[in-house]
């Protein structure tokens, strides 16, 4: 196509667009009111009648929810128990922390104090405490995995438990 030929394209266009802006200023700018009705909608004098007859029998309890909350005391405990380093040597931080309700994930690093390796962990934190599900630097089990809900984004393969396999989550 020549620039002559495309001329006529590139106005209609732009002229296009043009009235489509002053169209969607001048129909977003005006308000539309609707006037309240005056009439109302239950005459004083009028009767409601039941159409079936209800009665209660129960009233649900509703239960305060309990805050599901971590101690750095806890964690630690949990985060020894799991990889046999003594707590006084445990070295952590945490990255994520994803609200369930009455669950909390955390996901973070442990290592042994001054040393340079480390690993990840993911734990589950309940009104029970924290239960450490997996520490390590590889793919983890599925059952250290799947049963808690972890997002896919903090481990989108697992280890099929007896059998070695690596399988998507």
């Amino acid at each position: 196509m020549s620039a002559r030929q495309g001329l006529p394209v590139a106005v209609s266009v732009f002229l296009g667009a043009v009235v489509i802006a002053i169209a969607l200023y001048f129909g977003l700018s005006q308000r539309h009111v609707v006037a309240p009705s005056q009439q109302p909608l239950v005459s004083p004098s009028s009767e409601i009648t039941p159409t079936t007859e209800t009665s209660i029998t129960q009233i649900p309890t509703v239960t305060q929810a309990q805050e599901v909350t971590w101690t750095k005391t806890d964690l630690i405990a949990a985060l020894s128990a799991k990889t046999g380093i003594p707590e006084a040597e445990i070295k952590f931080s945490t990255g994520e922390e994803v609200d369930q309700g009455n669950t909390k994930l955390l996901r973070g690093t442990v290592s042994r104090e001054g040393e340079m390796g480390g690993g990840g962990f993911f734990a589950v934190v309940s009104t029970g405490g924290v239960n450490v599900t997996y520490t390590g630097q590889g793919v983890p089990l599925c059952s250290e995995v799947n049963p808690y809900g972890y997002p896919l984004s903090w481990a989108d393969y697992c280890i099929m438990d007896g059998g070695g396999n690596t399988v998507r989550r």
